[in-house]
């Protein structure tokens, strides 16, 4: 009789009196549960059995599963480890007790459980006892993984161990055991009294996280020449990994005080070499110096706590949901995200158009269940009171130049390298600084080339870039953006700066939008760069210095192309591309509204990627979105309303262009192929061309202007030529007659010239940029003068009407067209900054060459 009794107790699931249901649904609803998670238990209990796997014995972890299983409609539990609850144990253990019956020994009770197709709960590891930390070698329950192993080889169906943790605080776990770690267990395994108080104090913001099934039956079969107890060893080992990982994605590694960080990095091997190197080149005893590089740690390192993290996040709901109208996010991508933390470190890689930018990533991370990296913030940004509030929220402050300072760049470098072996996520932008003008600027090496340095050295460490798309379709600094392009100073961030913010208050800013590229992988990255080299693709020899510079370069340009691959086509951005591409005074809201569509029917076939408020079908745009747009717009005073009998008539306020222009650069990069081949086209009498002579003005085109826009690091300008021509001639824009190409004939047509007029500021820039280098013959000067009187000489050709687009006046243009030049030797730069003619320039008359060329593009 005895063991049908047992498989009777067994099979008989947990079932909570009226008061514990009442508790249930009290105090366990507020459990925070990933979308995914039912589904993902829901297909595991279809593949096999499910055994639930958690890493300490913990009666609220196993009521609150109970609770979770109960709420989604998932197949229940039918054995826990003990519990220690003696006559209140669960499956009917508590009062075989009070009866003084014989218990049913537990690796035949999960085998009687499992076997007949139920659920399971299994427990890794005991609670700590008195004076124990949760760092001691305690040997996992092998003996019911055993029991399991040995059932999966008699069965036909897997059984799949899931791994779960439950998240009952927001604190990381100290490097550093106090009394209350010895007394009452350590924060993240913590014993009944302090897992009681962790639960009271955050039951509101507690939640589940799940790892992989482990698919045992797989496991098995891959080791079958290993014993029983051998592969449940590596099966523990394995599970308790995965839960680690868990929760370290949602809180974070081990915390160490400022003090040990700052202990270890001024004993790294590297500094001391650096500070013994400084000494002795300042004639400084080597403690002075030692107290130098501690100041500089305390500045640089960040201090991120839980506490400013959860009030941040607080504080930024309110303020989103005050000037926006929600956040769009890729959930897709963030769940690629999730993926390579689990696998190691991940360095996050935005767009960089907004002081804010730096918040909404660590929101939407945190808000999502995974720690806000370590963000590389300018030391601009650390007055106070922001300062101290941003370090707390994961800010490390960094110069903007290292030139010159090798002490300090050596510290900055150990950080990271910290960082990455500590296993924190770092953040930092790869643009340097914001784009003023809405488009991506060119990638600055100098904080990836020492992030690609540390994970050189880490090789057993995986470390992955996530290129972030953070798009807003209004920005908040609109004003101090057009001053700054307009020719002002640049003002320095402080105190009444951020109070003077609070205006933004009064106005709404459309809709935010965070997109996640392709999570790149630096193993794959650095196999890439080896074989370019003619070296073994796997091999571990160490990289040339060619061979790390062609690494650092491909990765930037594989980020920043993947970045403005996921970039979104707002509605702003659409409107605003719109009302540029056409050229008279004022536009019908009925030519705007045909615009828009002919517009995205041009950037679907890009693919790009669509914001879903802006069409209800391929081809279609909402002519709400358009009216939001147009408010947006209208409220910012960038356009002006005019109502004209039955229709209305927008114009662009000749002031504000620049301002507008903004957001239709967000989305150019998707014409710029198009729109050069289209440039190309016109030229002339705009009769039918060869395509050499089309593909030779195409690539004069594409190097004078390859310090404004990026092209694909991936291809070839001959391939980039030919799919742009390909997809003109497909789309009817382009056709082709014997092996002469001219302007389509049809309504496509007319789209080479909106797609050639895109770059009519760029070519008036570069035009002004060729006027104001004749002044050099008159005198050099520094840079910051010449663009001055570059501006100043752009608003006299503007009111003669030498210039017709108003922002063509910007010094953020002029910056790429200087370089151009220089390039072209019509400029050469010399220290100091100074301006003089390059020695291509003997007289005006070579300018003039070089500017018949240029207005050859130009249209009238």
């Amino acid at each position: 009789m005895q063991p049908a009794e047992s498989q009777e107790i067994a099979i008989s699931p947990h079932q909570p009196n009226r008061v514990l249901a009442w508790l249930y649904k009290r105090l366990f609803s507020h459990i925070g549960v990933d979308a995914s998670w039912s589904d993902q238990v829901q297909a595991a209990a279809e593949r096999g059995v499910v055994v639930h796997v958690m890493r300490t014995i913990s009666i609220l972890d196993f009521l609150c599963l109970d609770f979770l299983l109960r709420k989604f409609g998932l197949p229940l539990v039918h054995f826990v480890n003990d519990l220690g609850l003696g006559i209140l144990e669960p499956f009917g253990k508590g009062g075989r007790r009070l009866r003084f019956r014989r218990q049913i020994p537990e690796n035949e009770a999960i085998r009687t459980a499992v076997e007949t197709g139920h659920s399971a709960l299994l427990f890794l590891r005991r609670r700590p006892r008195f004076g124990e930390t949760g760092r001691e070698k305690t040997k996992p329950p092998s003996d019911l993984i055993r029991e399991l192993i040995a059932l999966q080889r008699t069965l036909d169906r897997p059984i799949l161990l899931v791994p779960n943790v439950f998240i009952w605080t927001e604190a990381p776990p100290n490097a550093k055991r106090g009394l209350a770690d010895l007394f009452f267990g350590p924060v993240e395994w913590p014993g009944r009294i302090r897992r009681f108080f962790q639960f009271v104090f955050n039951y509101q913001n507690a939640q589940i996280r799940t790892g992989q099934p482990f698919d045992l039956q797989r496991f098995v079969r891959d080791h079958e020449e290993k014993s029983d107890a051998e592969i449940a060893d590596r099966v523990a080992f394995a599970l308790l990994r995965r839960i680690e990982r868990e929760r370290a994605i949602v809180i974070g590694p081990t915390k160490k005080t400022p003090g040990r960080v700052k202990e270890e990095l001024l004993r790294s091997p590297r500094v001391r070499k650096h500070i013994e190197a400084e000494a002795r080149a300042s004639g400084r005893s080597i403690a002075k110096v030692e107290r130098q590089a501690a100041k500089i740690i305390d500045k640089l390192a960040a201090r991120q706590t839980p506490f400013v993290l959860r009030m941040l996040a607080s504080f930024l709901t309110w303020f989103w949901n005050r000037i926006y109208d929600g956040i769009v996010i890729d959930q897709q991508g963030l769940e690629r995200i999730r993926e390579a933390a689990r696998e190691g470190a991940v360095i996050y890689l935005p767009s960089h158009k907004s002081h804010i930018d730096y918040l909404v990533l660590s929101y939407v991370l945190y808000k999502n269940s995974l720690l806000p990296p370590l963000i590389a913030a300018g030391e601009n940004l650390s007055f106070f009171p922001a300062g101290p509030i941003l370090r707390r929220g994961g800010a490390f402050f960094i110069r903007r130049s290292f030139k010159g300072q090798k002490l300090y760049a050596a510290l900055v470098d150990a950080y990271m390298r910290k960082l990455l072996v500590e296993g924190y996520g770092v953040e930092f932008f790869l643009e340097g600084g914001r784009s003023r003008s809405g488009k991506l600027l060119p990638p600055k090496f100098g904080l990836l080339s020492m992030v690609v340095d540390a994970a050189l050295m880490l090789r057993g460490k995986k470390v992955s870039f996530v290129p972030i798309s953070i798009g807003y379709e209004r920005i908040i600094e609109e004003q101090s953006y057009v001053r700054e392009l307009s020719g002002e100073e640049k003002q320095k961030e402080n105190v009444g700066g951020l109070l003077k913010s609070t205006t933004i208050l009064r106005s709404r800013y459309g809709r935010l939008y965070v997109q996640f590229g392709e999570v790149l992988s630096f193993d794959e990255l650095v196999q890439e760069a080896r074989l370019e080299h003619g070296l073994d693709r796997h091999g571990t020899d160490k990289l040339s210095p060619a061979a790390r510079r062609t690494l650092v370069q491909r990765i930037a340009h594989r980020v920043t192309y993947e970045i403005n691959a996921v970039t979104v086509v707002t509605p702003a951005a659409l409107v605003a591309s719109a009302l540029f591409a056409h050229r008279r005074r004022g536009m019908r809201r009925s030519d705007l509204e045909a615009m828009c569509v002919r517009l995205l029917g041009k950037l679907e076939r890009e693919g790009a990627r669509i914001a879903t408020t802006i069409s209800d079908a391929p081809g279609t745009v909402r002519k709400e979105m358009i009216d939001e747009a147009l408010e947006l717009f209208l409220d910012a005073k960038l356009i002006q309303r005019h109502e004209a009998g039955e229709e209305t008539i927008y114009s662009i306020l000749d002031e504000r262009r620049l301002a507008l222009d903004y957001y239709k650069n967000n989305l150019i990069h998707f014409f710029v192929p198009s729109a050069l081949v289209s440039a190309a086209l016109l030229v002339g009498n705009r009769s039918s061309i060869s395509e050499r002579t089309l593909r030779a003005r195409v690539q004069e085109l594409s190097r004078a202007f390859k310090y404004e826009f990026m092209y694909r690091a991936d291809a070839t300008f001959d391939e980039i030529f030919d799919e742009a021509l390909a997809r003109l001639l497909s789309e009817g824009a382009v056709e082709k007659v014997g092996d002469r190409y001219s302007v389509g004939r049809g309504p496509e047509g007319a789209m080479v010239e909106i797609y050639a007029e895109m770059l009519g500021s760029y070519f008036e820039s570069y035009l002004l940029a060729i006027r104001a280098s004749a002044l050099l013959l008159d005198e050099p000067m520094t840079k910051k003068e010449w663009f001055k009187r570059a501006l100043q000489l752009g608003q006299r050709m503007y009111l003669s009407g030498e210039i017709a687009h108003r922002e063509a006046l910007s010094q953020l243009k002029l910056e790429p067209a200087l370089k151009s030049l220089r390039d072209h030797e019509l400029v050469a730069f010399e220290a100091n900054d100074r301006l003089v003619p390059g020695p291509a320039v003997r007289s005006r008359d070579d300018l003039f060459e070089y500017e018949a060329k240029l207005t050859a593009f130009l249209r009238t």
